[in-house]
């Protein structure tokens, strides 16, 4: 089986902390359910589709899948040094 999906995460969340600060930090995203469930956890795939940054400063961005299960997955999106992102779109596949 194949999923695809298309997420949003920005700073009108309330825990979005990439607007901020320096040095590293961290997003994770709300639990992201398959539908239907796969029969195990499956393979991810993630990629960056969108992306609204500050333009004073250097872009630097990570996304990485987390607790990926049969029923559900997180996303981190991470930046470092004084990045400022505003928000990001990530299209993610999974399959088994």
């Amino acid at each position: 089986m194949i999923q695809t999906g298309v997420t949003r995460f920005d700073s009108q969340m309330n825990v979005w902390n990439l607007n901020t600060g320096t040095g590293f930090r961290s997003f994770t995203s709300p639990d992201i359910a398959f539908q239907p469930p796969f029969s195990a956890p499956p393979a991810l795939i993630l990629a960056l589709s969108g992306l609204d940054s500050d333009h004073s400063t250097n872009l630097r961005v990570a996304l990485q899948p987390s607790d990926v299960e049969a029923g559900e997955f997180n996303i981190i999106v991470s930046t470092w040094d004084d990045t400022i992102l505003h928000g990001v779109t990530v299209t993610w596949i999974a399959h088994d």
